[in-house]
């Protein structure tokens, strides 16, 4: 709980009103359940943990704010960083991923589905230019 309530300090530092704590509480309690996993994945399984941090973060509203979504997708990438995810989901990925959730377009083994495909993809060579200031 701590760590979930430190990242929402950290990513919305204007402070938003939480008007629904339980939603925060309800996303840490199952993606800590190593109840559902899937069969070949590892326990524990980061990507569905991760799937299951962000859809009910996106299902269950916790804040009195429209940036439920924000935090919702960065709250999940800082989880996969933490969980030492070495190809972590672009902001965006996230988003869309957080969006299909709230519309009930994705659940959360396609969220997780979703999730290991990109934490899992071959780490790509970087740009030897990359960095390099001009």
């Amino acid at each position: 709980m701590e760590w979930a309530w430190t990242a929402l300090a950290h990513h919305l530092p204007s402070d938003p009103a939480v008007w629904d704590p339980s939603g925060v509480e309800a996303a840490v309690a199952r993606h800590q359940s190593d109840l559902v996993l899937v069969p070949e994945q590892p326990a524990p399984d980061t990507a569905w943990r991760a799937a299951a941090f962000l859809h009910t973060l996106a299902v269950c509203p916790a804040l009195a704010s429209p940036m439920n979504e924000f935090y919702a997708a960065a709250a999940t990438r800082s989880y996969l960083r933490v969980a030492g995810a070495r190809n972590l989901p672009s902001p965006e990925d996230l988003g869309d991923l957080v969006e299909a959730a709230k519309l009930g377009h994705a659940d959360i083994a396609a969220v997780a589905e979703q999730l290991r495909a990109r934490i899992q993809a071959p780490e790509r060579d970087p740009d030897p230019g990359e960095g390099i200031r001009k």
